[in-house]
């Protein structure tokens, strides 16, 4: 029984090797087959090349393919032809559209730094006058002080000769030179307000745009 088993076995592998060689020799034929037609010797053609023969002939056996159909081959051909162009279009497409978008960008970047260029030119410009920025305040604070203290003064003096009944005329040249002085007074602490709130708007536009960057 063993012995049956034993010969059996060996008449299958006798067989797988008999189908085996009978496949290589006909990707062998299929091989030459293809060559004849494109008129080409295997040796001559790359390493790739013949990679890519050896495959179709493969396949063309393991497909019982009995010879190869020229328009078929034609066709499919056309078919990876136009697959290829229709990705290189798409992907040109898509080239083209991130030139657009880098055109933007820089664009957008122009202006950023355009902008950042004219703020800090503000800001050294700030920084040079007297005041600047950082001593404005205290410089409106003194301000305010010396008008506070001709205000009284002027009160004061006012309410001495109102009591005396004497006409604004004939004020003394000292109490009209005071008048003359807190006016002037009240009209650049309005000037120095106004230029205290352009540094604040510069500065809230410096600190909006750096939180931006």
């Amino acid at each position: 029984m063993k012995g049956e088993l034993s010969i059996e076995k060996t008449n299958l592998f006798l067989k797988l090797d008999q189908i085996d060689k009978q496949e290589q020799q006909a990707i062998g034929n299929t091989n030459t087959e293809i060559l004849s037609k494109l008129n080409i010797s295997l040796d001559t053609l790359p390493l790739k090349c013949q990679e890519l023969i050896s495959k179709v002939a493969t396949e063309q056996v393991t497909l019982s393919v009995n010879r190869l159909d020229p328009i078929a081959i034609s066709l499919q051909q056309s078919r990876q032809i136009a697959k290829n162009l229709e990705d290189e279009y798409e992907i040109l497409k898509l080239k083209l559209k991130n030139k657009e978008l880098q055109v933007k960008i820089d664009r957008n970047q122009r202006f950023m730094d355009d902008l950042r260029k004219e703020l800090d030119s503000s800001i050294e410009s700030l920084s040079k006058q007297s005041p600047n920025p950082d001593s404005i305040e205290e410089c409106i604070k003194q301000m305010r002080q010396k008008v506070a203290s001709y205000e009284e003064s002027y009160k004061k003096a006012t309410m001495k000769f109102s009591k005396l009944s004497v006409p604004d005329s004939v004020l003394p040249k000292s109490l009209q030179a005071q008048l003359a002085t807190l006016a002037s007074l009240r009209e650049e602490e309005t000037m120095w307000k106004q230029r205290a709130d352009d540094v604040l708007f510069t500065r809230q536009a410096r600190d909006a745009f750096r939180r931006r960057k």
